[in-house]
């Protein structure tokens, strides 16, 4: 029985750092001995379809992540898989959108609401549009950045949640949550990065009802490393869960920093072995 690491931190049997280059036939004859693989979060979609289809058991699950890519693909995960979510109209071009609107239709969303440009992550590329004006200034931003090849949008309905986002964090079969609050009173996009701050006490109520929707989303999805961003009308007595994007990349403050992270996820991975009848002690922790 052999264990094969792809992951930098995690000595195994074999362990392969594969960083930026293709894989090799070498990789590719290694992929095909294992008996268990355990893969990077930053695993391309190469490395991930090579092992998928190898007779060894994956971790992490990432077949959602590369079958439905970036946000606009995530909108049609939540479509087909009837994942509670704000209303969402995905658009290939700001030409798309203008050429809707010139027909004479309304927008598809109510003032105010967001735009999101596809392939960004942790409130990057995150506009609120209260206006017309504000939508016309958003939209030649992004004629620009179609120069560079980036195209593909979503607009979202906006739900009123001042900026409170609760995310819920999947690592293997636990589930940890924290709110991610803005820093100034009267923010609509939080970001950690540029002033946001952890919450982990805040609403515990809805953190534990994240926490079961994280879960069902993994159940029906296989998702299980990955931060499930969702939004609630926080003023409201009993508001719905809806999801607005899964992250797997996600920034590791709200798990207690990058050590703990790993110690967290060390653990999982031990666990999820020991499921596949490995020998946990057979990994090591760098």
């Amino acid at each position: 029985m052999t264990i094969l690491s792809f992951h930098p931190c995690f000595g195994a049997d074999k362990q392969i750092i594969l960083g930026p280059r293709p894989l090799s036939l070498e990789d590719r004859l290694h992929i095909g001995q294992a008996d268990a693989i355990l893969l990077p979060q930053g695993c391309s979609a190469e490395l991930y379809l090579a092992c998928a289809h190898s007779r060894a058991a994956v971790f992490p699950e990432y077949g959602v992540r590369f079958k439905y890519p970036g946000k606009t693909g995530q909108a049609k995960l939540f479509q087909e898989f009837s994942i509670p979510h704000p209303e969402t109209r995905c658009w290939r071009s700001t030409a798309e959108l203008t050429v809707f609107l010139k027909k004479g239709n309304p927008l598809p969303h109510g003032f105010p609401f967001f735009l999101k440009i596809d392939g960004l992550h942790e409130g990057e590329g995150v506009f609120f549009i209260e206006e017309e004006a504000n939508l016309r200034d958003v939209l030649g931003q992004l004629r620009e950045r179609e120069a560079s090849g980036v195209c593909s949008f979503l607009t979202q309905s906006a739900v009123p949640t001042y900026g409170n986002i609760l995310r819920a964090v999947i690592i293997g079969m636990n589930t940890y949550t924290f709110w991610k609050r803005p820093g100034q009173k009267g923010g609509m996009i939080t970001n950690i990065s540029k002033g946001g701050r952890i919450d982990q006490e805040w609403l515990p109520d809805l953190q534990e009802r994240a926490a079961a929707a994280a879960r069902e989303v993994s159940l029906k999805t296989g998702i299980n490393l990955a931060a499930i961003d969702f939004a609630a009308a926080v003023e409201e007595p009993d508001p719905q869960l809806l999801v607005l994007e899964i992250n797997y990349f996600f920034a590791r403050r709200g798990l207690g920093g990058t050590t703990r992270y790993y110690r967290i996820l060390y653990d999982a991975v031990r666990r999820w072995l020991a499921q596949q009848d490995e020998e946990p002690d057979r990994i090591v922790l760098y």
